[in-house]
This record gives C-alpha cells, sequence and structure tokens, in this order.
C-alpha cells in the first residue's frame, strides 16, 4: 500500500469514526432527551425543600439546660445557616463539592466522568453536587442506578432555580445522615464529641466533614482509624483550598479526640426522661417525637449527678465484697495474632456489648501468671496485676476461668497512696432507687429508679410497689397521736396469743413495757401490733389515706403494723413532706419545668400551687410536731445515728425502714428537701452469697446524697412548738390529756415479774436535749431526743 493510500485509508477510518461518533452522541442526546422528556413529569414537587419542615426529636433536658435524652426517629437539631461556623461550612464543600458555588446544581465534568464510569448501569463511581444529595436525601432512595441519577441531576437543577446557594446548603448540612442515627451536622457534633457546632475545633469539625462521604466506614465510634484517615484527608483539601495553613493543619493532625461513646451521657436520667416522654405524649399526641419540641425537668444537673452517683456507689460497693462470678462472654483470638490485628479482632468482639459508665467491657488477649491484659473497646491495652485480680481468689468453685478471648468487665479503683488501678468488676446483683422532692411545691429535685436506665427500664422509684416495713411506722404512730397514745404513754411488747400473724418476734426474751417515744425507735414489733389494735385497723388505712396512701395497698389486718403495705419511693417521699409541711396537703410531685417547641418558645409551663392555707392540713401541725420529734430520736439513737455524726445537721429528720422481704428504706427530710431511698435484694441474689444490709446501703446513699444537695445551705431554725402540746416530764402530750396523772397504758398489763418500766433522765446541754432509756433489750436506744427544754427528772 502506498503512503497515499495509506493516508486516505486512515482519514476515512477517522471519518468512520467520527460519523459514529457523532451517530452516538446524537443517539445518546436524544436517549438522554426522550427520557428527561419521561421523567420530568414524574418528577415530585419541591414543597419538601421550599417549606422546610425537618424531623426533629424529643428533647428532654434538666432545668438549667443540660441535655438527658431524646426520642425519635431522626436525631436532628435543626440550626440556621448563619449559626452554622463558616470554617465547617468550608470543609464540607471542599471535600464533598468544590465547585458548588460556581455550578448550576449539577457538574457536567463530574456527571460525565461517572457516566463514563458506569455504563453497565450499576453506578460505580459518585460525582453528585451537594444540590443533587440534598434531591436525593430528600426525594430519592439509594439505588445506584443511571435512572436514579439522572432524576437527581433534574431535581438539582430545578432545586437551584427555586432556592439560593445558602438555603441548599443549610438543607444539606441539617438533614444529611451522619451516622449513630445523627442527622445533620449539629447532631453528629453532639453525638460524637458532645459539644455544640460553634464548640468544635479544627481537627473535630475536619473529623465531621469527612463523614457524608460513607458514615459507616469513617464512624469514629467504630473505626477510629478509618475516621482519623478520612479527618487527613479533609485536612489536606482544606490545605489545598488556602482554608487553612500548614501549621494549622499539622497541629489538627496531632489533637487527640475525645469521642463519646455510645452510652455516655451529661446526665443520667433515662429514667425520668422515659417519665416526661410519655406524660408529653399522653398530652401532646404521638406526633410530639418529631416536632422538636424540648421538655425542661425540673432536676438540676448537679443534684441528679449526685443522686446517681451515690446510688450508684452504694450498690457497687456492696458489689465489691461478693465473689466474682465469671466472664460475661468467650470470643475467639487466634493464637499469634498481635498489634492492630488484635485490636482490630478485640474491638469487632465487643462491638455488640456496651460499656457502662466506669464499668469497661474488655477482651483479654494476655494471660500470665502474676496479671493478664486485656484490650478496651476503645482500642486502649490495659494491665491488671495482682490486685485487680484479689477476687479472682474469692471465685466460688466451678466459676469459668480466666483465658485468652474472655469477656470481662472492668473499673479503675484507687489506691491508698492515691494511684489508680484496673480491677476486676461486675454488675452488681442488688438493685435500688431514689426520690428526692421539694416539699413546697412538690417540684422532683432528683430522681434514680435504678442502677442503669439502659440495662433495666423499669423504674423502681415510681412503678415498683415493696413493702415498705418499718419506714410507714410514723404514719401508723401520727394516728395512734390522735387516739390517745402520747409519746410517753405506756405500751405492752408483749405478744397477743391472739395475733394469728407472721409476725417476727421481738427481740427480747422476755414480755416488756416501753413507752412510744422507745418502742418507735426500736421497732419493737409487737408494741406496734398494740397500737394499731388500740387506734382499730380501718381507723389507721383512713388515717394513711391522709399522707396519700393507696387504700387498696394498705392490709386490712394486723400485718399492716409490720409495713406489709405496697409502695413506692415516691409514694413515700410524697407522704413525708406531710410532716415537712408541718401536717399540710401532700404535694402532687412535679417532674415538668417548661416545654418549648423547636423554636424556642414556651408552650407549657404547670400551673401555680395555690398559697398554702393553714387551716387547710391533713394532719394537725402538733401531730407532725410530734413525729419530727420521734424522727429525731432516730439521728440521735437509731439506725439513722451515722447521718447526724456526718452531716452535722440539726434541721434533719429521718429513719430507717426494713422489710420482712429483705426491702431497706431510708427516709427523712429537711425544710425544702425530702429524700427516700430504696435498696433490694434481686432475685438472683441468694440470702446465704455474703453480708447484704439493704439498710445500711441505702442510709450511704441517702447520706452521699443529701451531702451534695445541702452543701452550702443555711440550717433551718427549729420548728415553733405549736399550739395544743404541753411539756409533762420528760415529753409532750396533747393539752387535752396534760392534766392525766399518770401516762396511759396500752395493752394487756403483763405479769409484776416480766414488767421493765423505763427510767427516763433527762440531759441537759444539748442543743436538741436527749434522754437515756434503761432496762430493756440490748438492742435498746442509749439516747433519744427531745424538741425542747423540759423538767429535769421523771421516775416512772
Amino acid at each position: 500500500m502506498t503512503k497515499k493510500s495509506l493516508v486516505l485509508s486512515c482519514r476515512r477510518i477517522l471519518l468512520t469514526l467520527a460519523v459514529l461518533f457523532t451517530l452516538l452522541l446524537l443517539a445518546g442526546s436524544a436517549a438522554v432527551a426522550i427520557a428527561v422528556a419521561r421523567l420530568w413529569p414524574q418528577l415530585p414537587a419541591l414543597d419538601r425543600v421550599l417549606h422546610y419542615q425537618p424531623q426533629q426529636p424529643l428533647q428532654v433536658f434538666t432545668a438549667d439546660g443540660v441535655p438527658i435524652a431524646q426520642f425519635g426517629e431522626e436525631n436532628r437539631e435543626f440550626v440556621p445557616i448563619a449559626q452554622i461556623p463558616p470554617l465547617l461550612q468550608q470543609a464540607v464543600i471542599a471535600v464533598e463539592d468544590r465547585r458548588f458555588l460556581r455550578h448550576p446544581g449539577i457538574d457536567p465534568i463530574g456527571i460525565a466522568r461517572a457516566m463514563l464510569a458506569n455504563l453497565g448501569g450499576e453506578l460505580r463511581e459518585g460525582g453528585s453536587t451537594i444540590t443533587q444529595q440534598v434531591a436525593r436525601n430528600f426525594f430519592l432512595n439509594q439505588d445506584r442506578t443511571l435512572e436514579r441519577k439522572l432524576r437527581e441531576a433534574l431535581l438539582a437543577l430545578r432545586i437551584e432555580r427555586e432556592l439560593d446557594k445558602p438555603r441548599i446548603l443549610e438543607l444539606y448540612l441539617n438533614q444529611i445522615d451522619l451516622g449513630q442515627r445523627s442527622h445533620g451536622f449539629a447532631a453528629a457534633a453532639r453525638t460524637y464529641f458532645g459539644k455544640p457546632l460553634q464548640a468544635l475545633t479544627l481537627a473535630e469539625t475536619a473529623m465531621l466533614a469527612g463523614l457524608p462521604q460513607n458514615p459507616a466506614w469513617a464512624n469514629p465510634v467504630v473505626n477510629p482509624e478509618r475516621a482519623r484517615t478520612r479527618q487527613r484527608q479533609v485536612l489536606q483539601r482544606m490545605e489545598r483550598d488556602g482554608l487553612i495553613s500548614a501549621a494549622q493543619r499539622a497541629s489538627a493532625e496531632a489533637e487527640v479526640l475525645v469521642v463519646r461513646r455510645p452510652s455516655q451521657t451529661e446526665v443520667q436520667a433515662g429514667h425520668l426522661a422515659d417519665m416526661a416522654r410519655r406524660w408529653a405524649a399522653a398530652r401532646l399526641g404521638e406526633s410530639v417525637y418529631a416536632q422538636g419540641y424540648r421538655i425542661y425537668t425540673t432536676v438540676t444537673a448537679a443534684e441528679q449527678r449526685a443522686a446517681h452517683a451515690a446510688l450508684r456507689q452504694s450498690l457497687m460497693a456492696q458489689e465489691r465484697t461478693r465473689p466474682w462470678r465469671g466472664p460475661e462472654g468467650q470470643e475467639d483470638l487466634p493464637e499469634g495474632v498481635e498489634g492492630s490485628a488484635l485490636d482490630r479482632i478485640a474491638a469487632q468482639a465487643l462491638r455488640d456489648r456496651r460499656d457502662d459508665e466506669d464499668l469497661r467491657l474488655a477482651v483479654v488477649t494476655t494471660v500470665r501468671v502474676d496479671g493478664l491484659e486485656a484490650r478496651l473497646a476503645d482500642g486502649r491495652a490495659v494491665a491488671l496485676g495482682p490486685i485487680g485480680l484479689q477476687r479472682l481468689h474469692e471465685a466460688p468453685p466451678g466459676t469459668p476461668a480466666l483465658r485468652r478471648g474472655a469477656v470481662i468487665r472492668l473499673e479503675r479503683l484507687q489506691r491508698e497512696d492515691g494511684g489508680t488501678f484496673w480491677s476486676l468488676a461486675q454488675w452488681p446483683q442488688a438493685e435500688g432507687a431514689l426520690v428526692a422532692l421539694d416539699p413546697v411545691d412538690g417540684r422532683v429535685r432528683a430522681l434514680v429508679g435504678g442502677f442503669d436506665h439502659h440495662r433495666s427500664a423499669l423504674d423502681r422509684a415510681t412503678a415498683v410497689w415493696r413493702p415498705a416495713g418499718s419506714a410507714l411506722q410514723p404514719f401508723i404512730d401520727s394516728a395512734a397521736l390522735e387516739h390517745g397514745v402520747m409519746p410517753d404513754s405506756l405500751i405492752s411488747d408483749a405478744p397477743l396469743p391472739e395475733e394469728g400473724t407472721t409476725l417476727t418476734q421481738a427481740p427480747a426474751g422476755e414480755a416488756r413495757v416501753l413507752t412510744l417515744r422507745q418502742a418507735q425507735l426500736i421497732d419493737a414489733r409487737h408494741a406496734a401490733v398494740q397500737r394499731l389494735r388500740h387506734v382499730g385497723i380501718d381507723t389507721t388505712r383512713d388515717w394513711l389515706e391522709r399522707f396519700g396512701f393507696d387504700r387498696d395497698r394498705l392490709p386490712s389486718d394486723l400485718t399492716l403494723a409490720s409495713g406489709q403495705a405496697g409502695t413506692t419511693p415516691m409514694q413515700l417521699a410524697r407522704a413525708y413532706s406531710v410532716l415537712a409541711r408541718d401536717g399540710g396537703d401532700p404535694v402532687a410531685p412535679n417532674f415538668v419545668d417548661r416545654i418549648t417547641d423547636a423554636s424556642g418558645v414556651v408552650i407549657y409551663r404547670p400551673p401555680a400551687l395555690p398559697p398554702h392555707d393553714p387551716g387547710q392540713r391533713m394532719v394537725p401541725a402538733r401531730n407532725a410536731f410530734l413525729m419530727g420529734t420521734l424522727l429525731k430520736d432516730h439521728l440521735l439513737a437509731g439506725q439513722a445515728a451515722p447521718v447526724l455524726d456526718r452531716l452535722q445537721r440539726p434541721d434533719l429528720f429521718a429513719r430507717a425502714g426494713r422489710s420482712d422481704q429483705g426491702d431497706g428504706w431510708f427516709a427523712g427530710y429537711q425544710q425544702r428537701l425530702v429524700t427516700v431511698t430504696w435498696i433490694g435484694r434481686a432475685a438472683t441474689l441468694a440470702p446465704d452469697a455474703g453480708a447484704f444490709d439493704p439498710v445500711a446501703l441505702a442510709r450511704q446513699s441517702w447520706m452521699d446524697f443529701m451531702a451534695s444537695a445541702l452543701a452550702g445551705s443555711a440550717i433551718a431554725p427549729a420548728p415553733p412548738v405549736p399550739a395544743g402540746l404541753q411539756p409533762v416530764g420528760e415529753d409532750w402530750r396533747y393539752v387535752e390529756q396534760a392534766e392525766e396523772p399518770a401516762p396511759s397504758y396500752i395493752g394487756a398489763l403483763p405479769p409484776d415479774s416480766a414488767v421493765e418500766i423505763a427510767r427516763i433522765v433527762h440531759r441537759r446541754g444539748r442543743e436538741h436535749p436527749a434522754v437515756e432509756v434503761e432496762g430493756h433489750a440490748e438492742d435498746a436506744p442509749r439516747r433519744a431526743v427531745l424538741p425542747a427544754p423540759v423538767p429535769d427528772l421523771l421516775l416512772l
């Protein structure tokens, strides 16, 4: 072939290719035009973006604005574009759509690249602009096909004709899915870093800006290494575009980020949050979960944290005295796998489990004679020495051994020298609850419904009814006061032959006679039955209703004397609030301070309480005063004595309570704070499985919380002596009984040989004068308190 013919042949080939390319281009254009003509009428209306009403969850806060929880399908916090930090806007544009401010909604270069890479029909390469992503997020699914891509492009063009760039970017930044159920960057900032957008550092901003491309792949909770890789890419692009300097990039790359764990919240109040959201849904309807309402509860962050810590620390202290029960699971960790590969396997093993605040999950990686090594869920390696493994020696026979791959729970404890060490830990088997109320207006100041809300959503503060035990005794004694039983009345503690109940026998081996003040202090069981019989069961039940107890839950037999009445910490707190209010009506607990809509406008506040009318009382003022003096005895000589020793507050009134079923109660009040704690034995906790004193645990929780809640508050003055009382001897009586020559006697008089009358000796020199009690069982109190000066000496 000659050179000329070769040239002509090449020209023909090129011409043919050009014609074919032109035909293909025309055919493609025609196909696109036909597709556009077909799809254009089918495009949805743009109302969702033109009149954007984002789904925003119901959020629950403390009274001082600290987040507690949120409820709804999507975790979103809408933030106007003017309030979104410019650096975050620039970072997202740099990494997602560099030409965003210049293109008309689609980027022809990016679209062409995507089409060439995906001629097979399945989309393998992106190229979507921010506007296209808005179209996809609002109107389309995630199908990776050319038809969906074309719909997306057409919608993007329409959106750009209707909305300006700032509004489009605002929609994108508030709607995009960023993992961990977080939609929008404001929600993601709180989810991953626990802070608002305005508080983000450059390093945190870059990590969030890297999430839209693939939030599952770059999730900093699940895949911290990938998240770091993506963060560095974002920082490099920001430097390339002149948004930050090289020094800023290097500083951000070196910054150690603290990513919040899923269970980590600022305030632990899950049971209270559940109460709030049910209350709101009942009044505002189920749509409350999508309209951005905010419920501000009555608790403050500081007091709720103190309550949660008080209960949790008591239960954990109890659990540390118990044998270790073995690992929570076993994972397969291949031998020979170490380093980053081991970290990945360990992280995967813990992925479906969760840490619980200071109880951290770990996988054992190395077992030695003198200790072990383990990996936490965040990848950190920790070591346990002999002191941290001490509980292994206490484990009962048959406990599974610790070996490589064991899933264990750890906590960090403090040594005597101030240092810390990792130790084996486990879930406590006991449970508890705490309720604190303001007795004046009924505001719930703290509520803890259990050890851990994630572990058990059952609210033991309001929904679990347990026997009140001796914590009910003050209210039975209040009824007795109204029927002639005064604090100095003598009561037989002899068992009744016709009792026919299962009441526990009193500690003393012989029959004895006690004053009411003595009997209630040592919880003398048969003396309690004598008082109940004297007043009458039905009459006593009527009286207990005045304190807010449910009549249907009050026994109609003598077991009422031992507290076999179902109650909750909340109900018991309401009852004690009557005494704190000097006999006023029991307050209705209120846990909602206000509700706002998504824009912050207050749409609800609880109605103001009517002014207190001293003439309207459920219990006479003199009755409440005498009950206060009886409670004071417990602080000086009863099981409540450690409270006074620690808190040093004479304005406290409190007592412990115990039921035959193993419930431990501690209840008490100050002028503006009523607190009740409950500790109970879990079903899995065997009665003989070691020391378990629920009353001591309840008392410790009560003391720890009250020490925090009352810190810095002035000591309230002693309540004035109300009308209708008169000092008689060492004690008080109602004036109508003050002229009686001797104390009244309740019960059948036992034989003289079994009678031991208390000798009461007045002690001077105390702010609250005390008396000594002698002549009965070893567990009898050595001191009892009186509220005001009384005559020097009385021998009965």
